[in-house]
């Protein structure tokens, strides 16, 4: 079986949720003006100390650090390249929000503020909405296609666990829930109530999704000797009972609670609910390096 694998954990789900919070804010940014503007000044700080936390983590599993740049080498031939390069292009396009939210005016202050809006003004904002939606959708489309270059890296023909479509559903669907989640966690008294069920709804779906394909996972895994090992150390492990009950369902109970009463202003639920997916993704996580049977992963720079 495969080891504990730290930092690739922290890089992987970290990475994700950080992604997932500005593809989130492009969603919620798809009709211009419906985006608060001080929850996409949270969302973009929020995202890029996530990221940066992933990158520093990525290193520590690197036996040569300084020599990373190397891997750039091979773009051709390795998903490692490309993930270093497409992590490194979501990094810079990030810095590019960054600079937005610092020049953002807040539509709240302008409203509250002022008497007369000049035409001038009405055009500046709305150039201002329209470079953020684009800024966004670049981040956004960057670092999707980071985190599925990161899931092709483990699909591997020597690991029958891995070899399938599996990496690259799970990885995805980590960062549409935790990116909801964490945004709507952000948003809790910026949100219209609207796009609070929207999120919620968006989680519901995802976390559906992910214990569906679980059970059609298990099922591919017993088709070979190496996959019916990983599939008996998954069952057999106590991780992984307690990684369904966080992830899957108890987020499900309290989704359907949330969704079914209108609650959704409810701040200690949701703040729960995503304390308890977290957890569930990172034993998802964890699980996923350990139910691995003969693999040793190794970076040559």
């Amino acid at each position: 079986m495969g080891d504990w694998e730290w930092p690739l954990i922290l890089f992987t789900v970290l990475g994700q949720i950080a992604i997932g919070i500005i593809v989130m804010l492009w969603w919620l940014d798809r009709d211009r003006d419906h985006l608060d503007t001080q929850l996409f000044k949270q969302g973009v700080y929020v995202s890029g100390g996530l990221l940066i936390l992933a990158l520093l983590a990525s290193l520590f599993h690197l036996g040569h650090p300084e020599a990373a740049y190397r891997a750039l080498a091979h773009l051709g031939s390795s998903w490692l390249s490309r993930e270093i390069l497409l992590f490194l292009l979501t990094f810079l396009a990030w810095i590019n929000l960054f600079g937005m939210s610092r020049r953002q005016r807040s539509s709240r202050a302008i409203g509250a503020g002022a008497t007369t809006i000049t035409t001038a003004e009405i055009a500046a904002g709305g150039q201002q909405s329209g470079n953020r939606s684009l800024g966004l959708g670049i981040t956004s489309v960057l670092g999707l296609l980071g985190i599925a270059s990161s899931a092709m890296i483990y699909v591997l023909p020597r690991v029958p666990a891995w070899n399938n479509v599996g990496p690259v559903l799970f990885f995805l669907l980590t960062t549409g829930l935790l990116g909801a989640l964490v945004t709507l966690v952000l948003g809790r008294k910026l949100l219209q109530p609207a796009q609070k069920k929207l999120l919620l709804q968006w989680s519901l779906g995802c976390t559906i999704a992910s214990l569906l394909f679980y059970v059609i996972y298990a099922s591919m895994l017993s088709v070979s000797m190496e996959g019916a090992a990983s599939l008996n150390f998954l069952l057999s492990s106590p991780l992984f009972w307690a990684r369904a009950l966080l992830g899957w369902f108890a987020p499900l109970l309290l989704l359907v609670n949330l969704l079914k009463n209108s609650q959704v202003a409810k701040t200690n639920l949701i703040l729960t609910l995503t304390l308890l997916a977290g957890l569930g993704e990172v034993l998802g996580r964890a699980l996923f390096y350990l139910s691995a049977t003969g693999i040793q992963i190794t970076v040559l720079f």
